[in-house]
């Protein structure tokens, strides 16, 4: 093969390497600056404003768990807020009702449905109250009392269900599944606090047991509905918990 053949195409391979990596570079900054605009939230202003005041009426029980759980209430806030954007009040009575029998006879597998402001599912709760018994220490686990006292497996079911639909409770499973979080991920090495919020916030969105590669993905892909019936419009839901994260952050 002559020398200049071989030349000019490594110097092509050069180049094109030099514009994958300048175009990821611009692709992120990009990214960056449409999440941290304010026209970011125009897309779901009356949402986010429900979700914002809903928020705000639970102040004081967030800063309480914020201090059972080592983070700041605005930190739990965003965790949640993109679920709260999406709960509908009317539609979360019905499928609750609809569905509670059905998960109580027969579990998860049969119906896992979101439920409450936090939109909460009961397969997401069984998992935390597993994980809290295991990973965190016995004192810690007790105070939660996440633990029944009852034995019947349906009877747990239905206490269950009746747990999520009332707001304190689901406070208390926030405040666990962050304690979980920050056990599993003890090691993980988070470059900021935001960074951190992300990894949590797509955990709470995607559940527990997934690979760190799993969720970097999730990170990164629009894959979060804020209305099932606009099919054609996804969100990234770490952007979504960024967005007003950041936005909260500069008020404050």
């Amino acid at each position: 093969m002559p020398k200049k053949f071989i030349y000019v195409k490594k110097f092509f391979k050069v180049v094109l390497v030099f514009v994958a990596v300048f175009g990821l570079f611009f692709g992120f900054i990009y990214a960056k600056k449409k999440v941290t605009s304010p026209d970011f939230g125009k897309t779901f202003d009356q949402k986010a404003a429900f979700a914002t005041a809903q928020l705000q009426q639970m102040d004081a029980a967030l800063s309480t768990c914020g201090e059972a759980c080592g983070v700041t209430p605005l930190f739990l806030q965003a965790i949640v807020f993109p679920e709260i954007m999406r709960y509908n009040s009317l539609k979360d009575g019905v499928e609750a009702e609809s569905l509670r029998t059905l998960y109580v006879q027969f579990g998860a597998e049969y119906a896992n449905f979101s439920i409450g402001l936090f939109q909460m599912k009961p397969g997401f709760a069984e998992m935390v109250e597993q994980k809290a018994k295991l990973l965190l220490t016995d004192s810690v686990y007790k105070e939660l009392q996440l633990s029944y006292t009852i034995q019947e497996e349906e009877a747990i079911r239905l206490e269950r269900v009746n747990r999520l639909m009332d707001k304190e409770w689901q406070m208390v499973y926030l405040t666990s599944f962050v304690l979980i979080c920050k056990e599993i991920y003890k090691f993980h090495p988070f470059k900021n606090t935001e960074a951190q919020l992300q990894w949590f916030a797509t955990v709470y969105n995607a559940g527990f047991d997934h690979s760190d590669a799993f969720l970097q993905d999730k990170i990164n892909s629009d894959n979060f509905y804020l209305n099932n019936h606009m099919p054609g419009k996804k969100f990234k839901y770490a952007a979504i918990v960024s967005w007003y994260y950041t936005l909260q952050t500069a008020k404050n």
